[in-house]
């Protein structure tokens, strides 16, 4: 017997600020991008004993996630053992954490017979590692509060396809999530946040590339005062030349993507000369399709 569970990561988000409630009350909040090539995978399976073993040893936020499912659902059997496999560099914006706590959730749900809502797994994923992303829940956008487990506000329409290319602007350089302190905005900043909450519904409403790509740059420049990236001047001003809708960044990682045209292929010459641009900073990229990037 054993029970299996699956996540895919993200691309740091299209979003991330603070914004107000119906009651005026101030959330931090952010809206993922989901990027399905990366993902975790979990298996959960009962040993003799009472222990949660977990591996690798390190994913310590994985097995504390087993646990809160173990202990709000009553279990008192034998102990369980958890093998975690993930193609996600950690530490840099793709959600190794959440995609794995996720994966953790889903499968020792499994194990169980149980069939958890993503509401429920999003508060256990909060409750394991203090703060999370919104990977869980899939077809529409949320905008959610990552230390508080709650949905803001869940948004009409998809977002419209895409492709991506991704940079990562500094791989020798991870960066601690939980180690760097939240922002401290400014009241034009939370101005500004409200503002592009708005414009998403409007980009969303109309599958607008270019509104997209609008709020995801203002938010990758106001993140820019908190937590600098390399070369994000130079990256700002090749999405501005060329044809790219405008840039996104992992709030809280060192992941930079530049919106596309969904209909873009790798060969082509606008994406090429991008790619070589990049190489020109000595950063290396990727390139991903539409279908790739979505859920």
């Amino acid at each position: 017997m054993r029970g299996s569970g699956f996540a895919i990561g993200h691309h740091g988000e299209i979003l991330q600020g603070v914004f107000r409630d119906e009651d005026n009350r101030l959330h931090r909040g952010l809206v993922t991008l989901p990027f399905p090539p990366r993902y975790s995978i979990a298996v959960a399976e009962p040993i003799d004993g009472i222990e949660v073993l977990v591996s690798p040893k390190h994913k310590t936020k994985s097995r504390e996630a087993a646990r809160l499912v173990l202990d709000e659902n009553g279990y008192s059997g034998m102990g369980i053992k958890l093998t975690l496999n993930s193609n996600i560099q950690e530490g840099f914006g793709l959600g190794s954490s959440t995609t794995d706590v996720v994966a953790t959730i889903r499968a020792t749900a499994s194990l169980l017979g149980l069939q958890l809502k993503d509401s429920t797994i999003f508060r256990l994923a909060v409750r394991a590692e203090a703060a999370s992303d919104g990977t869980m829940f899939t077809g529409n956008p949320r905008l959610v509060c990552p230390r508080e487990g709650t949905v803001l506000e869940r948004f009409e329409r998809r977002i419209p396809e895409f492709s991506l290319i991704s940079v990562n602007v500094a791989p020798n350089r991870p960066v601690d999530t939980l180690a760097h302190p939240p922002n401290r905005y400014t009241g034009d900043e939370i101005k500004e946040f409200g503002e592009l909450r708005k414009l998403l519904r409007r980009a969303l409403e109309n599958g607008s590339l270019d509104d997209l790509g609008e709020i995801a740059t203002r938010s990758a420049v106001i993140n820019q005062r908190y937590l600098p990236q390399p070369h994000f001047h130079s990256l700002l001003e090749l999405s501005q030349s060329t044809s790219a809708f405008g840039l996104q960044v992992a709030h809280s990682g060192r992941m930079v993507g530049m919106f596309l045209d969904p209909r873009l292929e790798k060969e082509d010459k606008s994406v090429e000369h991008i790619q070589r641009e990049l190489l020109r900073l000595n950063l290396f990229s990727e390139f991903f399709r539409s279908s790739q990037t979505s859920v």
